[in-house]
């Protein structure tokens, strides 16, 4: 054993130690007095704890309580998941309603912005086609953003790989 083994000293008074380190931790203890003072504090300390705490009593509802506690967040915690359940469930509820009754409307509105991108579409491709210099800087700026996509696509890759 080394010097002193005061890190296994607690473990020693506590009865946690097996039969050989016990027997070594007691060779030792006969041979050095630092560690019989250690071990001397170390008894008065536990038996000060013991004690201490062989004085307190708990309450008698005391395990009553605790499981009635116990029970009451679990009914609660069952009562959230259900909750937390419903959300999404009142919210489809609600759309698909929202579609029964003004579904025409909305599929009519989603059609006219359809035809309005479209023709803004056509009308900015024919403009840059016209105009050379608008061209080349929507293909550059369409480059540039390709490249750039490509680029932090890769790099994202990277960071995420294994």
């Amino acid at each position: 054993m080394n010097d002193h083994p005061t890190e296994w000293l607690s473990a020693y008074i506590d009865r946690e130690l097996d039969a050989e380190e016990r027997a070594k931790i007691e060779r030792h203890l006969l041979e050095c007095e630092s560690c019989q003072a250690v071990a001397a504090e170390l008894m008065d300390m536990r038996s000060q704890v013991e004690d201490f705490y062989g004085r307190l009593e708990a309450p008698r509802e005391l395990e009553q309580r605790v499981l009635k506690e116990l029970d009451r967040r679990a009914a609660a915690s069952a009562l959230t998941k259900t909750s937390t359940a419903a959300v999404p469930l009142v919210g489809l509820a609600a759309l698909l309603a929202l579609i029964v009754v003004y579904g025409a409307s909305f599929w009519k509105l989603f059609a006219i912005v359809f035809q309005f991108l479209l023709t803004a579409a056509y009308v900015a491709s024919h403009v840059a086609a016209s105009i050379p210099a608008v061209w080349g800087t929507v293909l550059a700026l369409s480059a540039g953003i390709f490249a750039l996509s490509g680029w932090s696509l890769r790099r994202m890759l990277r960071s995420t790989a294994p």
